[in-house]
């Protein structure tokens, strides 16, 4: 396991730098099983230099926009953006994908995702419209097989005793639901760690949460006027 070190257009990333992202993020009170999952694994990590990802960070990246940073994408482009994945996610209905077995990768620990037909068109989806809207390549990367992280590596370490103890967590396998997209603005940060050392750190701003299938009527709880209902987020 080698320290994890983000990149940007093929380059290392700037500290403070924001990008926008396209993810896929597990459903509180829904997806219960995958959150019990992470904390077993943030569990096995305790004694090993991993950045343990919490739960509201928890995500399956979709697709990166790499054609700027985020400060030079204008809000016009943005209000595209979110216009044109509203249009084209409509025909792609929610589902759910597995998460699991965990694994020690190059970087961290994450959980593989499958069955990966239903994930790979949401990415297409997405690879189409940032092409639409911004007329030429936005994709810089090739982030492998779609995959939930739960920890980053902020130094090298023998991954071997990590992936024993991760065998030993049961149930090893959690769904999670795919019901948005959801447009982010993240930014990772190069942060000191106790006793020396630093290790990036993300956070990030949602901007938009598009729903696959189409925005869906709701239907208030008995006693409600209709205008209390929520619906789907589209904020830019």
């Amino acid at each position: 396991m080698k320290r994890f070190e983000p990149r940007f257009q093929g380059r290392p990333w700037v500290s403070g730098t924001s990008v926008l992202h396209l993810y896929a993020t597990p459903v509180p009170l829904v997806d219960t099983g995958l959150f019990t999952l992470a904390a077993a694994c943030r569990q096995a990590m305790e004694p090993y230099p991993v950045w343990p990802v919490p739960d509201d960070l928890i995500h399956i990246t979709v697709e990166m926009d790499a054609w700027a940073r985020a400060e030079q994408i204008t809000p016009a482009q943005r209000e595209r953006l979110v216009n044109v994945l509203t249009r084209r996610l409509a025909e792609v209905e929610p589902g759910t994908v597995w998460c699991g077995s965990p694994i020690v990768n190059k970087a961290g620990v994450l959980l593989d995702t499958y069955p990966d037909e239903h994930l790979r068109r949401v990415q297409n989806v997405a690879r189409a419209a940032l092409w639409e809207v911004h007329d030429s390549a936005a994709l810089a990367h090739d982030g492998g097989r779609m995959h939930a992280q739960v920890g980053y590596a902020w130094d090298d370490s023998d991954s071997d005793p990590l992936q024993s103890t991760l065998r030993t967590i049961s149930p090893s396998h959690a769904r999670m639901t795919v019901s948005h997209l959801h447009l982010l603005d993240v930014t990772w940060s190069e942060r000191p760690v106790p006793g020396g050392g630093t290790r990036w750190e993300m956070e990030w701003t949602p901007l938009a949460a598009i729903p696959l299938g189409g925005p869906r009527p709701t239907t208030p709880a008995p006693g409600l006027p209709a205008s209390h209902g929520q619906g789907p987020s589209h904020r830019i």
